[in-house]
């Protein structure tokens, strides 16, 4: 799947929630306000150089001529990333285009994080560290060991890190302070296989958990729904006696406090999930599971504090609001041929549904009103949260960088010429 990314190209891997169960890498930090585009900044490269640009348009800046990474995030007044998909070299540049070159930071980092201004990485040897965004690696401070470099969790929330870590050599859930004080709080024994596992509720941390992480045919009752205290990092399991089918969780997602997932959904022979089994249900906090539709879904996300938004199997979107653990009314938001859909945080709801596909990009207001921002001529996407609009790339104007407001008015060329990729969007 997809959701820590924020983040579409036009040809979306059908199994990328196992690409995020590795190295990828997002910004941190739940306390965000909404911002200005002019408190914005986006981050593209275009032919090996590394451009950033305010997202009013204005102060474009040619940041690192030699550029080539992956994972491009913010720590401070530097950006970090690797070379590579499959590297384990840490670089980072000055972010104002003072860096003639990239400089190595760390080597043998399989995990990274940033959070209100800290960087934290995850060695092979289960080591983590966290250092200040503007200081050098040799004033990183080790905050945890012992973590499972086969699972490489790690994201910070609320004053706590979280990774799998090794207990008897058994791999378990566990957290820690962020600086590192403190007892280790080890939750429940298995896995959380990817931050697209865990959902940052108002109250509480929610996390799907996989309690036999190294069976890898994932055909297994195997998961379990946990509430967690943000201050504790103490948890409560949900439905630890009804553990769900692997292969059913895998294929769904988060919205808002529920967990949709696609019940009697099989493999095809190809080993990708055959959409065209199974029925959407969704699980909610208290243990409860109703049926959410009436076929498989292939995407979803939460609009407002009461819909949920899916792609099904026929790639049509739906809207369902659901009161009182059930469905109450289903409204057909009238696409099709749509594989992705993301929503957007303004103030900590989320206010607008993106819905992307081969005939356009959509945006869905919590009022269910359906507004189009580009049509097929609309090549990639990003967006970030508290960040009003959506940047895109435009394939007909010479695949120009474009931003647009929710509603599909105020579009703007905000390059010159053709980018490769938008790489990331930071709240200045």
């Amino acid at each position: 799947m997809k959701k820590w990314s924020m983040y579409l190209q036009r040809t979306l891997c059908a199994m990328l929630v196992m690409a995020l169960m590795g190295a990828g890498v997002l910004s941190g930090g739940t306390n965000a306000k909404a911002h200005s585009l002019s408190q914005s900044t986006v981050y593209y490269d275009s032919d090996g150089v590394l451009y950033k640009v305010s997202g009013d348009g204005s102060n474009p800046t040619e940041v690192l001529f030699d550029f080539e990474g992956e994972d491009l995030v913010a720590a401070g007044s530097y950006l970090y990333y690797t070379p590579s998909p499959t590297s384990t070299t840490l670089l980072r540049i000055s972010n104002d285009g003072s860096s003639e070159t990239a400089e190595t930071f760390a080597s043998d980092v399989i995990n990274y994080y940033t959070d209100n201004g800290f960087l934290y990485y995850l060695n092979s040897k289960g080591s983590i560290y966290r250092v200040n965004g503007n200081q050098d690696a040799s004033s990183s401070t080790k905050i945890a060991d012992k973590a499972d470099p086969n699972h490489p969790l790690l994201f910070v929330t609320k004053g706590r890190v979280y990774y799998n870590t090794l207990v008897n050599g058994k791999t378990w859930v566990a957290s820690k302070a962020s600086n590192g004080t403190g007892a280790v709080r080890n939750l429940v024994q298995g896995a959380v296989e990817s931050r697209f596992f865990a959902n940052f509720g108002k109250n509480e941390l929610q996390l799907m958990v996989n309690t036999n992480p190294n069976e890898r045919i994932y055909s297994t009752n195997a998961i379990v729904m946990y509430k967690v205290n943000y201050n504790t990092g103490k948890g409560t399991p949900v439905n630890a006696k009804t553990k769900l089918d692997v292969n059913s969780v895998y294929s769904g997602g988060w919205s808002n406090n529920l967990y949709v997932y696609n019940k009697g959904i099989k493999l095809d022979s190809n080993k990708d999930y055959n959409y065209s089994t199974g029925k959407a249900y969704a699980l909610t906090t208290s243990g409860k599971t109703f049926q959410l539709h009436s076929k498989s879904v292939r995407d979803v996300s939460s609009l407002g504090s009461d819909k949920v938004v899916i792609l099904d199997v026929d790639k049509k979107a739906y809207a369902k609001t659901v009161t009182s653990s059930k469905v109450s009314k289903t409204t057909n938001l009238n696409l099709s041929n749509v594989t992705y859909v993301i929503n957007q945080m303004m103030n900590a709801k989320p206010e607008i549904a993106y819905i992307s596909g081969n005939n356009g990009l959509y945006a869905v207001n919590t009022s269910l009103k359906v507004s189009k921002i580009a049509g097929e001529e609309w090549d990639t996407f990003h967006l970030r949260d508290d960040v009003p609009g959506i940047f895109y790339i435009h394939a007909k104007d010479q695949f120009r960088l474009y931003y647009s407001k929710a509603n599909g008015t105020g579009q703007k060329a905000l390059s010159d010429f053709f980018l490769d990729n938008i790489l990331l969007i930071t709240s200045n």
